[in-house]
């Protein structure tokens, strides 16, 4: 527990500089709305990168955690080093694709008016092309942080990172100047700086040998047949998640343009963010679900999840509720009335996060049983009712099909993962689902009551000074309802008591003897 403390001490750190990056650096981004939707497909191509190992890298995390907590570290390194390789071919042959088309910029994006467009266009995604292998580092270190459950040792050095992102950003681009390319590769130079930083902190802390990572940075017939099974599971999850989460920009860019994919950018920057800090909040387990089933503790894995869903109830439920009901108002004083027409889809995307503290956790368990089968169902449910819902309305509600469906694909996978739990934990299901959502039922009326009757008196002005005021306004009201909670959660008392007691015991001591 005590690693887990630190991690999310470390990832709250780091939640506060994305906040500080997205709330703080957006708005200039934001001033250009043809420009900024540019910039937006470039970022979700650059997403992509996340899913180009084709399920290799997931499979490998969960076999080099295993072969971590039963001290096989030599096998740990080997798998590690060929799903690092496999990892590296197919970004390689992205890249060579994002090469092609920033010479053809308009393959990607409908109606560029200038040559000052397609030239940022095409700079950009050259520079995504050359910065492409930079990302497979990337990964491969935080992989070798995570088996450890010491991603927040590496966390602190993007920390960093990101607060120099964040002043270059506000020294550049307040100057009425739009210099975005520039800033684009300066955050790339930044982020390369990070991972050269992580590989010397990686052999530096943990003694990691990697003359024997790069010998095993090849291709291994052995270690592909005891991964391809997951692996292949994980291709057809990766496709998947492309279809539902990634896919959109590109066809709403290559459908409307640019200026609409700047309106659906707003909404989708926020759910790329939530759905960053909810990878971070469930990310940890992992690991931690794999080391028990490394150690065959099945026992203390059900547990555990059991615990981690009454934890991860409020950290997903109550921001989202409070976001989503005061969404108008943050995004006015964030971007603007100019972005007025985003409120609606911003909305209903920030929801679509709302059962996230079952669909994450259960999505890890199920990978750590290498249940394939509920895998296919489950994440293959996602893209179907997204893209057959958008396809039946789009000519009706236009750009809000894609946030609606998104939404309505959540709810529903959300539902059959809660049948998966019940019977995964061999539980009954109305008794089991009482016992989960009834002590959230009165934070979750007071979020709704309160921020109904005081959501007017908010500011609607973009301005700096608006956002902290609003941010502010939230952090009173999720914190009041995690207050509200923590007593009306007799296990989540016991939970927070157990972790916050010897905390404050060893506080209250170091104190006594100071005295």
């Amino acid at each position: 527990m005590k690693q887990f403390l630190k991690i999310y001490l470390w990832q709250f750190i780091s939640i506060l500089f994305n906040f500080a990056a997205i709330f703080v650096v957006t708005p200039y981004l934001s001033a250009n709305q043809t420009i900024y939707g540019i910039y937006t497909l470039i970022i979700a191509a650059y997403m992509f990168l996340s899913y180009a190992d084709f399920g290799f890298l997931g499979a490998g995390i969960k076999f080099a955690s295993e072969c971590y907590a039963q001290k096989n570290l030599k096998q740990e390194i080997k798998i590690i080093g060929f799903t690092g390789f496999i990892f590296l071919i197919f970004v390689v042959i992205y890249a060579l694709g994002i090469l092609y088309i920033s010479f053809k910029p308009e393959m990607l994006v409908k109606n560029l008016a200038n040559n000052e467009e397609r030239e940022i266009a095409s700079n950009l995604l050259l520079i995504l092309a050359l910065f492409c292998p930079v990302f497979v580092m990337q990964r491969i270190v935080q992989i070798i942080f995570a088996v450890r459950l010491r991603d927040y040792v590496f966390q602190r050095i993007f920390i960093c990172a990101n607060a120099v992102k964040i002043i270059y950003a506000i020294i550049f681009f307040s100057n009425e100047n739009y210099p975005i390319v520039s800033y684009f590769l300066f955050s790339q130079l930044c982020t390369l700086t990070a991972v050269l930083l992580g590989l010397y902190l990686a052999k530096k802390k943990f003694g990691y040998d990697f003359r024997l990572f790069f010998g095993a940075f090849k291709f291994s017939k052995e270690i592909y047949e005891k991964t391809k099974k997951l692996a292949f599971v994980s291709i057809f999850l990766t496709l998947c998640w492309i279809l539902y989460y990634e896919l959109d920009p590109f066809v709403i860019s290559k459908l409307l343009g640019a200026n609409h994919l700047a309106i659906f950018a707003i909404g989708f920057t926020l759910m790329e963010y939530f759905r960053g800090v909810f990878g971070i909040v469930f990310g940890p387990f992992t690991a931690k679900f794999n080391h028990f089933v490394g150690l065959k503790d099945f026992e203390g894995l059900h547990s555990f999840f059991s615990r981690v869903l009454i934890l991860a109830l409020p950290l997903t439920v109550f921001p989202v509720l409070s976001i989503s009901i005061t969404i108008k108002n943050f995004i006015f004083c964030w971007v603007g009335d100019q972005y007025a027409d985003s409120v609606p889809i911003a909305q209903v995307l920030v929801l679509s996060f709302l059962f996230s503290f079952l669909s994450s956790p259960t999505g890890i368990l199920i990978m750590a049983y290498e249940r394939a089968k509920l895998l296919y169902f489950t994440n293959a449910l996602l893209p179907i009712i997204y893209w057959i819902g958008i396809f039946l309305t789009f000519k009706y509600i236009g750009l809000q099909a894609f946030a609606d469906f998104k939404a309505a694909a959540f709810f529903v996978v959300a539902i059959v993962y809660f049948n998966i739990i019940v019977k995964l934990l061999n539980l009954k299901f109305w008794p089991y689902l009482w016992k989960l959502i009834s002590p959230s039922i009165l934070p979750i009326v007071f979020i709704v009551v309160f921020t109904f009757l005081t959501r007017s008196y908010l500011p609607m002005q973009k301005d700096k000074v608006n956002l902290l005021i609003y941010f502010a306004y939230n952090g009173i009201v999720i914190g009041s309802a995690f207050v509200i909670y923590y007593f009306s959660c007799p296990e989540y008392k016991k939970s927070i008591d157990s972790i916050a007691g010897p905390i404050l015991g060893k506080f209250f001591k170091r104190d006594t003897i100071k005295i």
